[in-house]
């Protein structure tokens, strides 16, 4: 067989499966089932998204995530750290820890030397808490972690009261003692 002839067969039956490839395609494309189906899986996709996110959705709905978000510009001072920069901090002796949980959480544990300032109890009028902060130091402050966000709301409110150089470890006393790093307990007398 001649090359020519070769190339025009091998030309030939690459139209043809191309040909049938796009007859199938037009068929899949242009069937009402075909775009039933679709809409059926986008549909479930929807209502499956909706419900397993629906924690999320009624917290954006209630402007709960409003107070998550820090403004570069409003707050230049509060910087997000992590574990390691805390415990780096923590051993240094660098900052002093600053504890938002309520008191109880507070006594049950806390990071050694933090100070218990909750932010419950600023905002029910103890400012007398804010005064044992020195403003010429840095602050690091906690509180459970995860959702919680009672430690950036209290830094927020520190730097509206003059404390500049604020840092908020988000990871909190959880990710604090599932590293097991070392936690200090209120002995009850």
């Amino acid at each position: 067989m001649k090359p020519s002839k070769f190339c025009v067969r091998v030309f030939r039956n690459i139209k043809n499966i191309l040909s049938e490839f796009w007859m199938a395609i037009r068929k899949v494309l242009f069937s009402s089932q075909t775009w039933k189906e679709i809409l059926i899986i986008l549909g479930l996709s929807t209502v499956i998204g909706l419900a397993a996110n629906f924690g999320l959705i009624k917290k954006l709905m209630t402007g709960e995530f409003r107070q998550a978000f820090v403004s570069k510009e409003e707050f230049p001072g509060l910087v997000f750290i992590s574990l390691q920069e805390a415990e780096d901090l923590w051993f240094n002796q660098q900052a002093i820890f600053v504890d938002s949980r309520s008191e109880e959480e507070y006594g049950k544990g806390h990071i050694p030397g933090a100070v218990s300032v909750s932010l419950e109890e600023v905002m029910k009028g103890k400012k007398n808490l804010l005064e044992q902060l020195p403003s010429g130091r840095l602050l690091v402050i906690y509180c459970e972690g995860g959702d919680c966000l009672t430690s950036l709301n209290l830094g927020k409110l520190l730097y509206k009261k003059g404390l500049k150089n604020i840092r908020i470890f988000s990871g909190g006393w959880s990710e604090w003692t599932a590293a097991e790093k070392p936690v200090e307990r209120d002995v009850k007398k």
